[in-house]
């Protein structure tokens, strides 16, 4: 059997034409600090306040893992690549720290021979423990020597097995990050639960102030306040609580406007309103950042029995061991468990067995559950022995662990005898914890979270509907009497709140909305007497709005003819012209010819957009386009106003450039006061809009790609007693509602504003200003919407359609609530 040591080529185009370094080896990363952290020391007086930390994204082992078949010689036939990370000096630092020959032992990591659990076992805790010291820890000391916070997120931590081939464990890392940090991916949630619940846990163990999320990547061009509240509120109640949003472009130029948003760029018709939903994460921020979480149960992380069951051969083995592991985490949130995780190698470090429960630093537990796995590590097993010596409550989730680093243990299977062992489908809230802090019940089972931290003699408790489809009724009860106040983050605004005693509980009702969350802090003493929650009477606004645009609305024009020294490609969409152009290369001439119908010409003027439109030859209906300096999303989308040049019937707009390793084909933009209609697959510019509209999606009354704001107004007389007004089927970033000046703001279901002070008993001015996104005009245009948008999204000809693929802007009806008598 032979073995080959694969060293990763240069040319890998995601690394610029380079490829990537080897982490393992502690001399290539100081050579990396040398280079990349060492000459920023040139500003290290301002280190530690304008330059608060240092950022790190995916650190790896495995990014030059081979991926691809190829051939063996000398035969030269095709065979699959089973490959395990590797750095040169690893046998030697595996017979230091193992006391055996890693090499004679080789094909056990490939196959199931042997001592193989034990080998396997003992090769990723090397490469764990490696990649800790090697590059996390070397990072960590020259941040923490000049002043720095070091954070970031590594790789793929989703999963065991994506952690494993990644960084071994991700775990172990948290302990040298003053941040530790997480990345959050798209429009989802539930697929973080690992994820959030490992960092959180580590950082509130070793007792870091702050939990940092990555967040917002991949959700494209259209992400609503709501939207993101929904995405923080699930990250804040698992932990975290310092948000770095993904991204802020330089510019929108070319493929930037594609890349893996959202964008935060001040073109976003939101941006002006942007601090809103900020200071919402903000304050919630602050206070669960304060003192520490209380959580009763440790679930000991997993890891080592990925570690023994690995093969690059078979991963169905690690992959079973994931999906119980999950189904694990799931039913302890439907129980309305909180817990946390317990990595091995930090238990080794910092737990211990007390008379007052299982400590990890400075959290300490009532209950251990140890989860399905073939093994656990031997410190881990003597700390469970001494625990359960002390009375200490462990439970065994079956299949329980038979092997300690490896080996078949009879010391572990006399523990588990001892101890409590359950079926992951027969727990119960009652078999894990008897009388916990925290009891959630009513509705909503596993879609309800909870996040309680002590601090002082206070309690905080956050709680978040992580349902975007329904609201529940749920009753919270908090062992012990409590004084409860309701703080809200949205304005800042505390009020007591009423609560009952029962059976030794402080029990608080609430109906919680979608993507709904509440926050109270509690204190001993006597709650007040609960008062019923208001009901209501609907009273619809009927009749048609005023319409006003506070920004031009858009035609996209994003296919065009192209010819390249006088051969036509025909009639394509830009990102596949785009593609035959950067196929040819720097120097090829094009000619681009972009066509548009106007079937009744406007009364306003009409602007014209061009990418980068200065540096190109620019024709409209056979005239130069002359540009004067204004510009529309950023200074690289110039705009020239065309209104004289613009005809009914069919419109050309030419271009011509010359191709370079900086140009980019993207479609042509007509701005202006009008109509925009969409005939099968052909967007058309259709005279003027109307003045007045009947509520309902605005894509479907002229404005299709619409970004921008619009103001719906009218009198509306209003009976005594209006209490709140609510937009219904709201489809914005949010909505701007004022009555007789005053401003309310509505982002989160169900989109109600108070009218307190605001409302007359006669005529009223109703003013609803809508706030859209940039989804509809720059896309993805030609498909739904993924659940994780990226360049691919936009470029996938397998998904493309010539229609154009919309998301709804609008709103269904308006209407008052009066209080039920």
């Amino acid at each position: 059997m032979t073995f080959v040591v694969s060293i990763a080529s240069n040319g890998a185009a995601w690394y610029d034409g380079f490829n990537y370094v080897d982490l393992l080896n502690p001399e290539a990363v100081r050579a990396f600090i040398k280079l990349g952290y060492d000459p920023y020391l040139r500003f290290k007086e301002k280190f530690g306040r304008f330059v608060p930390g240092v950022f790190t994204d995916e650190p790896n082992f495995s990014s030059s893992r081979p991926a691809r078949r190829t051939g063996i010689p000398p035969r030269g036939h095709q065979h699959p690549i089973y490959s395990v990370p590797w750095t040169d000096k690893l046998p030697e630092i595996f017979k230091e720290r193992r006391g055996y020959d890693l090499l004679a032992r080789l094909p056990e990591l490939f196959f199931n021979i042997g001592n193989y659990r034990k080998t396997r076992l003992d090769f990723w805790r090397t490469l764990t423990e490696l990649f800790v010291e090697s590059f996390t820890k070397q990072l960590y000391e020259w941040c923490d020597k000049h002043g720095l916070k070091f954070t970031g997120h590594l790789l793929a931590e989703d999963t065991l097995l994506s952690q494993l081939l990644t960084a071994g464990a991700v775990m172990p890392n948290y302990e040298y990050m003053h941040i530790p940090g997480i990345d959050h991916l798209g429009y989802r949630i539930w697929y973080l639960l690992l994820t959030a619940k490992q960092v959180a846990s580590a950082a509130n163990q070793l007792g870091k102030e702050h939990v940092l999320c990555e967040t917002y990547g991949c959700t494209g061009n259209y992400p609503s306040f709501a939207d993101r509240k929904w995405i923080g509120d699930f990250l804040l109640a698992m932990g975290v609580n310092l948000f770095t949003h993904h991204l802020v472009p330089y510019s929108m130029r070319g493929r930037r406007k594609r890349d893996y948003g959202l964008n935060f760029h001040w073109s976003q018709p939101w941006w002006r309103y942007n601090r809103l939903i900020e200071d919402y994460l903000a304050r919630l921020s602050y206070v669960l950042s304060q003192g520490s979480r209380v959580v009763e149960v440790l679930v000991v992380h997993p890891i080592a029995g990925a570690w023994c069951s690995y093969t690059p051969v078979n991963e169905s083995e690690v992959k079973k061991l994931d999906d119980d592991f999950r189904k694990l985490l799931e039913k302890l949130v439907e129980l309305g468990v909180d817990f946390e995780l317990g990595d091995e190698l930090l238990l080794s470090k910092y737990a211990e067995a007390t008379d007052s429960g299982f400590r990890v630093g400075r959290q300490v537990y009532k209950v251990v559950l140890i989860p399905p796995s073939p093994c656990i590590l031997r410190s881990t097993l003597k700390l469970l022995e001494e625990y359960a010596s002390k009375g200490g409550k462990i439970v065994f989730i079956e299949p329980a662990p038979s092997l300690v680093d490896g080996i078949e243990s009879e010391e572990l299977e006399s523990l588990a005898k001892s101890c409590v062992k359950l079926d992951v489908n027969s727990l119960t809230l009652d078999s894990i914890l008897a009388d916990p802090l925290i009891k959630l019940e009513g509705e909503g089972t596993g879609k309800v979270l909870y996040h309680a931290r002590k601090v002082g003699d206070q309690l905080a408790v956050f709680v978040a509907n992580t349902s975007r489809e329904n609201g529940f009724r749920i009753k919270l009860g908090v062992k012990g009497e409590w004084r409860v106040e309701e703080w809200d983050p949205l304005t800042g605004e505390i009020k007591e709140k009423g609560a009952t005693l029962e059976g030794g509980r402080t029990w608080l009702e609430m109906t919680l909305h979608e993507v709904g969350s509440r926050l109270f802090v509690l204190e001993p003493g006597k709650p007040a007497e609960p008062r019923p929650e208001a009901r209501f009477v609907e009273e619809r606004i009927k009749g048609s709005w005023r319409l006003r645009l506070l920004d031009d609305n858009v035609l996209v024009v994003d296919y065009c003819e192209l010819s390249v020294d006088g051969k036509n490609y025909g009639f394509l969409p830009t990102l596949r012209v785009q593609k035959i152009l950067s196929e040819m290369g720097a120097g090829a001439k094009y000619r681009l010819k972009y066509r548009f119908t106007v079937k009744r010409k406007p009364s306003g003027d009409v602007w014209l957009v061009v990418e980068e439109g200065e540096k190109l030859k620019v024709m409209l209906n056979g005239a130069e386009v002359e540009w004067n300096g204004e510009h529309w999303i950023d200074w690289n989308f110039p705009k020239a106003k065309v209104t004289e040049l613009v005809r009914e019937g069919e419109n050309v707009v030419e271009v011509e450039g010359v191709m370079n390793l900086d140009r980019y084909v993207e479609p042509v933009y007509l701005l202006g006061k009008f109509k925009v209609e969409i005939d099968g697959n052909k967007p058309y510019i259709d005279g003027d809009l109307p003045e007045e509209v009947e509520l309902g999606d605005f894509t479907l009354k002229g404005l299709p790609f619409y970004a921008g704001r619009i103001i719906l107004t009218r009198e509306v007389d209003v009976k005594s007693g209006a209490a709140l007004l609510e937009l219904e089927g709201l489809n914005a970033a949010l909505a701007v509602v004022r009555v007789n000046g005053e401003e309310r703001f509505a982002f989160t279901p169900p989109y109600r504003v108070s009218l307190a002070g605001a409302v007359r008993e006669s005529e009223n001015k109703i003013e609803i200003e809508l706030v859209g996104t940039l989804r509809n005009v720059l896309g993805p245009l030609h498909r739904e919407d993924p659940t994780f948008i990226g360049p691919e999204t936009f470029e996938d000809e397998m998904t493309w359609s010539d229609k154009y693929v919309l998301r709804p802007f609008g709103l269904r009806s308006i209407k008052f609530l009066y209080p039920k008598p």
